[in-house]
């Protein structure tokens, strides 16, 4: 009885990590649209069909061309394009976090390390973890 219940666990978690991370519904819609689903989002099959519902090819062909995904919004409002003028750095590089924490740098290095994007995705070394008060 125990190997029975260890193979049949066995067999329940080998078939959840073949199962498709796109569901049946996205796949039927896919499908039906003559696309491959794993192209595009769930959202943008629907945008497609319902495009095609109503004869709208200019805004099918925009989802079919992927055009609604760009890589990185390239809109600079007046105000970051102003501190990026300041600060002598092109706007569109930069966040405005990253704007402003060059202007309030401390020093030329500070500055350095955001202007050069090596302050992105770093994270500091925890010197000494908390660990709690404990029990006495």
């Amino acid at each position: 009885m125990k190997n029975v219940l260890i193979a049949a666990v066995v067999a329940l978690s080998a078939s959840a990590g073949i199962a498709s991370a796109e569901s049946a519904g996205h796949a039927q819609l896919a499908a039906q649209l003559g696309l491959n689903g794993a192209d595009f989002t769930t959202a943008e099959l629907t945008n497609i069909r319902d495009a095609k519902i109503n004869g709208d090819t200019q805004t099918a062909n925009y989802f079919l061309k992927h055009e609604n995904r760009t890589s990185e919004n390239t809109s600079v409002s007046q105000g970051k394009a102003q501190l990026a003028a300041q600060l002598g750095v092109d706007a569109s590089k930069y966040s405005m976090a990253e704007l402003v924490s060059m202007s309030t740098a401390d020093d030329d290095q500070e500055a350095r390390f955001i202007e050069t994007g090596a302050s992105r995705n770093t994270v500091a070394p925890i010197e000494r973890p908390y660990r709690g008060a404990g029990r006495s």
